[in-house]
């Protein structure tokens, strides 16, 4: 998806220094005490709320499915700036929304636009004769990227991020442990529909705020109305 899902804040993606653009990472109006310089800032009740909206209306562009939830994430740094975006079955059948987001903070370069369009980095290459230290991933597989904004950022997510997972063997809620993240807004709790819930409950245990904001529960749900009706 080029650009971003209506009803998201409008900016400029993940680029600092970038000219604004119309889709993601701005709000059209600053409220009061809600951005600084036009950002929809995380941690305020207003943006976590447009955020969140954003979210849910990327939930439908995923591809449709009879064995998985539509979702949409939004990471967003603390200045405002969108980091990345991702939805459901985006790059392959068995991607989690929160699992893209977070994949392309991690590989790509901050210097390239946010979301579905940004430019896949290339492999680092290892040095001629150089071998990988005990543990190190093997070589080609290593980040171009780990974009240091992560641990002041906020994970928008359309559902709870899985505690528990069947498609692959880290669930959202490790990665998102894992990448430092330190905030998370749900509109959702997942229900028992394929596996259970209980992600909020791994975060929080683990440190990460969740706020869960279920007055936009039922939108989240609408998207996935074939599965819970």
């Amino acid at each position: 998806m080029a650009g971003s899902a209506p009803g998201m804040p409008a900016g400029d993606g993940a680029g600092r220094g970038r000219p604004a653009k119309a889709g993601i990472g701005r709000v059209a109006t600053a409220g009061a005490g809600a951005a600084t310089a036009g950002r929809a800032m995380p941690a305020d009740a207003d943006a976590d709320r447009r955020w969140l909206a954003g979210a849910i209306e990327l939930s439908r562009c995923c591809p449709p499915s009879a064995s998985a939830f539509s979702v949409g994430a939004i990471l967003v740094a603390a200045d405002g700036d969108v980091i990345a975006t991702g939805f459901s079955r985006e790059r392959d059948p068995h991607d989690h929304a929160e699992e893209v987001a977070l994949a392309k903070a991690v590989l790509a370069d901050p210097a390239q636009p946010a979301g579905p369009q940004a430019v896949a980095p290339q492999a680092v290459a290892p040095r001629a004769g150089s071998h990988p230290a005990p543990g190190a991933p093997p070589p080609g597989s290593q980040p171009v990227h780990v974009d240091p904004r992560l641990p002041g950022a906020t994970l928008y997510s359309s559902l709870e991020p899985c505690g528990v997972r069947a498609s692959r063997p880290r669930t959202c809620a490790e990665l998102i442990i894992a990448a430092g993240l330190r905030r998370v807004v749900i509109a959702w709790l997942e229900p028992p529909v394929f596996v259970d819930g209980g992600g909020a409950g791994r975060l929080r245990a683990a440190g990460v705020t969740v706020i869960e904001l279920p007055e936009f529960a039922a939108a989240a749900r609408a998207v996935n109305a074939h599965l819970v009706p």
